[in-house]
């Protein structure tokens, strides 16, 4: 496999076949990074063909990225923003960040193990990451599932590093409490 960037420095000289590795090295992490975000996936799969189709056709205004992966994730992170908000146009309320928050992740036992696992922990590892903001559940995910770096999620989520790091603490704190809470309702019960 070629590294990214000499891939994206292809591409953008006007390589399709770059563009065409770029798409299928990246794509299942997209499809379900999209799906995180949003339930539809006739949604997900239009806003990642729309994105390749706009990177191709501004790649001459485009610049040199060194890792390919948190940028696509925050261009597609935008398009299904900007889908979203034709979507939900008649509301023009000011609201809080959280409330607007436009992505609400939720955690299954099968983005663990397979289906037919059965684990009273996973359980409660679950129903703790499910008691996250949307916001914190997102940061979660990129940082564990999708193994992307504080910088990388930071350019992923609009947000600056320390931040970044905020959302997580306080997310696993929300967690270690909610885990605390159980092994105490289970011994007292």
């Amino acid at each position: 496999m070629e590294d990214e960037q000499g891939l994206w420095i292809q591409f953008l000289k006007g390589s399709e076949k770059a563009l065409a590795d770029i798409f299928l090295q990246h794509h299942d992490d997209l499809i379900r990074y999209g799906l995180k975000l949003t339930k539809s996936t006739p949604m997900v799969e239009d806003c990642i063909q729309d994105l390749f189709f706009k990177l191709w056709k501004n790649r001459a205004n485009l610049q040199v990225v060194r890792i390919v992966k948190p940028y696509l994730f925050r261009s597609l992170r935008n398009h299904l923003v900007d889908s979203l908000e034709l979507q939900k146009q008649r509301i023009t309320q000011d609201l809080d960040e959280e409330t607007v928050y436009h992505f609400d992740l939720t955690y299954h036992a099968k983005d663990f193990f397979s289906e037919d696992s059965d684990d009273e922990n996973l359980d409660r590892v679950i129903d703790a990451l499910n008691l996250l903001t949307p916001r914190q559940r997102e940061v979660v995910y990129l940082r564990f599932f999708e193994n992307l770096d504080f910088e990388a999620i930071a350019k992923v989520m609009e947000m600056n590093v320390q931040s970044v790091r905020n959302v997580l603490h306080r997310g696993l704190l929300t967690m270690r409490k909610a885990s605390l809470l159980v092994a105490l309702l289970c011994y007292v019960l």
